[in-house]
């Protein structure tokens, strides 16, 4: 796979994949985390157990549980399907790959759950504390957090297993093809346009040719040069679109009124907040934030034309939250305070 998007969070919309995965987590009963292929986590736990945390509080044996979400990682992505394993407290836990063309982006640690002795008899445990039934059968808190712990069929986990297994792989999959998709509709755009561009610039140089021979027919004809100009790095900007961004562009000039955050935007795309940032200021040529604030000042000047609602108001209703920053951010883009600009206005009239 050669698109050299390694991290998983650059592809994933982690917001929208936590949520999922808290559903999924919710509804089965089941603990889940996801991680990167280098074992870091890219969300947050969903319904991790009292007694996992209990366990995880203390420094050694949190060791041991890192040592066996570890190894059950690397045995997921090695075998490329999901992974079943006891942990050194005897609990089963498994781990599902994340994988898309044989490209390893990480995997879901789940689990957390206790199955019968006889089940399990065929899993592997991967580190064997003796020492846990002893201090099982001696603390109480211990022992009523484990006995909290829900109980499962093997069968039923494995099912589990391989419905998240399809469904991330689903996400992730998706989410490239619609990335991938997105750099080579820019590049067949990026040539359309130039191809417009110099067409555009060829009918231009000919009315100039021909304005030119009509002032003075003895004088030769110009040389009609089809460099690339910088009118046609305009052009090429203007016939440029995208449409992972464009539910966003739609909604910012529907919404400029309200805060906006690029968080939101990203949702809204499906995509990571930092891949949205790039893209955006790749194809909009511009920041997210300025962006904003120019269609915001765009509007204002139609304002400060047709009506004499106060400065103070319109900069409200623009969705600035102080009018001294509208004032500012105005004079930055239109070089003059909105007051000037509207007396200059009224006075055209």
């Amino acid at each position: 796979m050669k698109n050299g998007l390694v991290h998983l969070e650059n592809i994933i919309n982690v917001d929208n994949f936590q949520k999922i995965q808290d559903n999924i987590a919710e509804v089965t009963n089941i603990a889940m985390v996801t991680v990167d292929y280098k074992g870091k986590k890219v969300t947050t736990h969903s319904k991790c157990s009292e007694f996992c945390k209990f366990i995880r509080s203390n420094p050694d044996l949190s060791q041991l549980c890192e040592k066996c979400d570890s190894r059950g990682g690397l045995e997921a992505a090695r075998l490329q399907e999901p992974y079943l394993y006891i942990c050194h407290l005897g609990i089963l836990d498994f781990a599902i790959p994340i994988i898309v063309d044989g490209q390893y982006f990480g995997a879901v640690m789940a689990g957390q759950v206790i199955v019968k002795d006889k089940e399990k008899e065929n899993l592997e445990q991967i580190v064997n504390n003796k020492n846990f039934k002893m201090d099982l059968e001696k603390e109480t808190q211990l022992r009523v957090l484990y006995e909290k712990l829900p109980i499962m069929t093997l069968d039923r986990v494995k099912s589990v297993a391989n419905m998240i297994l399809h469904i991330n792989n689903y996400i992730v999959e998706e989410a490239l093809v619609k990335i991938n998709s997105n750099k080579f509709n820019d590049k067949i755009l990026t040539v359309d346009s130039f191809k417009v561009a110099n067409l555009e610039l060829k009918e231009a140089n000919k009315v100039e040719t021909v304005e030119e021979n009509s002032k003075d027919s003895v004088k030769p004809k110009n040389n009609v040069n089809l460099t690339v100009s910088k009118n046609e790095n305009d052009i090429i900007c203007k016939n440029k679109c995208n449409a992972i961004l464009k539910p966003a562009l739609d909604y910012i000039q529907e919404s400029y009124s309200y805060a906006i955050s690029i968080d939101e935007m990203a949702s809204l795309c499906n995509v990571s907040p930092s891949y949205f940032s790039k893209l955006f200021k790749k194809n909009i040529g511009d920041n997210f934030s300025n962006y904003i604030n120019k269609v915001r000042i765009k509007k204002a000047k139609e304002l400060l034309e047709a009506s004499d609602v106060p400065i103070i108001n319109l900069a409200l209703d623009l969705g600035f939250e102080d009018c001294g920053y509208f004032i500012k951010v105005f004079k930055r883009i239109e070089g003059v305070t909105p007051a000037v600009y509207r007396n200059k206005y009224n006075v055209g009239k």
